[in-house]
């Protein structure tokens, strides 16, 4: 699954999404699973991801065996991601529960 190109703003105005977004399988899979309400929330936070992916409240930078990585957090739900500044894409490695995505 990937998103990109352009966001209606409230006023109807355009705005040119800056990174380009992909889902790995298993949190397509996840995605797939969950109800409208939660889909339609993950859906917020992968637009918001496309706008600014480094920075915002929800946003942490993980250490440890996930360094490198970041999550978006979604209530009791995490969305883990990787970042390429360079190649302007942003790479969904995991949509969990606060549980289970940071266990192998």
């Amino acid at each position: 699954m990937r998103t990109s190109g352009q966001a209606v703003l409230k006023n109807g105005l355009r705005s040119k999404k800056m990174y380009e977004v992909s889902v790995a399988h298993e949190a397509e899979k996840y995605y797939k699973k969950q109800d409208k309400d939660t889909k339609r929330r993950i859906n917020k936070c992968i637009d918001n991801l496309t706008k600014e992916p480094l920075f915002g409240p929800h946003i942490k930078k993980l250490h440890g065996e996930l360094e490198g990585k970041h999550r978006y957090e979604v209530g009791g739900i995490r969305i883990v991601y990787e970042v390429s500044s360079k190649s302007k894409t942003v790479d969904i490695r995991a949509i969990r529960c606060r549980g289970d995505v940071y266990k192998r």
